[in-house]
């Protein structure tokens, strides 16, 4: 929708244009005028749907430009911005219909609140406009809107009158959702035709919603939606929502509040391949998610794992679990979208140090995260997500085959504090342990298990450096029996661990957060 800005004062109209987000209200183009007579042509070639108008300019005065544009049939609406504030032009501006009369300086919240209203003024019009030739249709949906909205009660005498009959034991709403805006009276009108047996509601230019009054009903409704989604470009976008249940029509309203919830919602809601949500599934979804876990501070370090034993399937099942995790919870969205990029650079972060070519197969963090301020529901950043990890493990699948025994030493340094064998990561990898234990052998050196050792002497040496507890630090770097870590740590360092510790202590010990650990490998 496009805007005109009327005022002497470039600044002013400059200023205008970025007190409030315009996008977030629908319109997209700016046009400007500092007389009244350029503002007179603009208005006839341009037509714009809001005009923002001082009434002091330079060539006549505001109100005669209304009484002038008014007398020429413009149907847009209006917001005045003036130091002037005789009463005298305010009763004048009610009554041309003028949305709202504005003292300058204006203040964000102010032309925020003014333009909301002349939206939902336009919105109107467009409603008026779209049922014009349709006599009976205007009150249908006048009425059925209030019924839904919860301010009017629906009694039986507006069958005969309105032809509006809600006298069922079945009910179910169906809202056709198309989540950009844009120009969709033609959609609306085959989506009227299609379904011209149903009663219909139409809110806006986004939403139009369908009561079902029986069951058959309902699934007629459905088919025709995947018919149009399967069959009609115009339709790719269109999303259902599908309400619960009711049984009595006083319950309307409870159902398109929640359907209205739930297209809030879509952000969070909506899953990759959904052309419908239906809010009894989608509650049972919520439900299980409740009573499930997933620890986003483990999570990284999880997905590392999967990346470096090349489990796909297992990495896109982990990924649908933190779907539903942020579709619970329903952060906003800046912070879900920081949660993925933050996860995201620690994961490549880790990854790079072990493959530095990686880097050149994936995005850097700077791309990832323009990709994820454009995506539109939180399934489409998610699944961006999940596939550049799997682009990671084709990667990484490649240069393993060349090194398996990297892949191994890889893995005890992620997983030194779990109980690790060969055989269990012989099975992971896909490899006989009696082969790769002599494949280990020759090309690092050492059996597995000294190589294991090694490792975790080395991370304990780390954990008593600064200040670690002896017992905690036979737990933290994978050792199960004190006695035996001290038998160990005394072979590999030639000295007890508490006498380690002692000579490197700190004066204050160091908070240390323990290894996260897993079952056996």
């Amino acid at each position: 929708m496009k805007v005109l800005l009327i005022d002497n004062k470039p600044v002013i109209r400059k200023e205008l244009q970025n007190i409030i987000p315009w996008n977030q209200f629908g319109f997209s183009k700016f046009v400007e005028a500092d007389n009244g007579a350029d503002a007179l042509r603009l208005i006839e070639s341009v037509n714009p749907e809001l005009i923002l108008l001082d009434i002091r300019l330079k060539d006549m005065s505001g109100m005669a430009l209304i009484h002038e544009i008014k007398k020429n049939s413009y149907t847009g609406k209006i917001i005045i911005i003036s130091k002037d504030t005789s009463f005298a032009n305010a009763k004048l501006a009610i009554n041309y219909g003028v949305t709202a009369y504005l003292n300058k300086p204006v203040e964000s919240e102010e032309l925020s609140e003014a333009v909301t209203r002349a939206v939902n003024e336009i919105h109107n019009s467009k409603l008026i406009s779209f049922y014009s030739e349709q006599a009976t249709m205007l009150p249908q949906n006048y009425l059925l809107s209030n019924i839904l909205l919860g301010n009017m009660t629906y009694v039986k005498e507006m069958k005969s009158i309105y032809h509006v009959d809600l006298k069922s034991d079945y009910y179910r709403l169906i809202s056709f959702v198309l989540p950009q805006k844009s120009d969709n009276s033609d959609i609306w009108e085959e989506a009227l035709l299609l379904t011209k047996n149903c009663l219909s509601v139409t809110f806006s230019e986004t939403l139009l919603v369908l009561i079902a009054k029986s069951y058959n009903q309902e699934q007629f409704l459905l088919r025709q939606l995947k018919t149009c989604q399967e069959n009609y470009p115009q339709y790719a976008t269109l999303l259902g929502i599908i309400s619960p249940q009711a049984e009595r029509h006083t319950e309307l309203s409870a159902l398109y509040t929640e359907s209205q919830h739930i297209i809030q919602n879509l952000y969070y809601y909506k899953k990759i391949h959904d052309t419908a949500i239906s809010a009894d599934t989608l509650s049972q979804r919520l439900e299980e998610i409740r009573q499930a876990d997933c620890n986003l501070i483990s999570f990284t370090e999880n997905i590392i794992r999967r990346i470096l034993l090349l489990q796909s399937s297992e990495l896109e099942a982990d990924f649908l679990a933190l779907l539903d995790f942020l579709a619970l919870r329903r952060p906003p969205k800046d912070s879900a979208r920081f949660i993925l990029l933050n996860h995201y650079g620690q994961i490549i972060s880790v990854l790079t140090e072990y493959y530095p070519k990686l880097e050149f197969e994936i995005p850097d963090r700077k791309e990832f995260a323009s990709h994820l301020s454009y995506d539109k529901y939180l399934c489409d950043s998610i699944s961006y997500l999940n596939d550049q990890l799997q682009r990671a493990i084709a990667y990484i699948r490649n240069e393993s085959r060349k090194k398996p025994c990297q892949r191994i030493c890889q893995y005890i340094d992620t997983n030194y504090s779990a109980p690790l064998k060969l055989s269990s990561i012989a099975d992971l990898l896909g490899y006989n342990s009696a082969y790769l234990g002599k494949l280990f052998y020759r090309e690092m050196g050492v059996n597995f298990n000294t190589y294991l050792d090694k490792i975790r002497i080395k991370k304990a040496a780390e954990y008593l450096e600064k200040g670690v507890p002896v017992i905690q630090t036979s737990e933290f770097s994978g050792f199960t029996n004190p006695d035996y870590f001290t038998k160990k740590f005394k072979k590999y360092m030639g000295m007890l661990p508490s006498e380690y510790r002692a000579q490197h202590i700190q004066q204050r010990p160091a908070q240390i957060t323990p290894p996260h650990t897993q079952n056996e490998a």
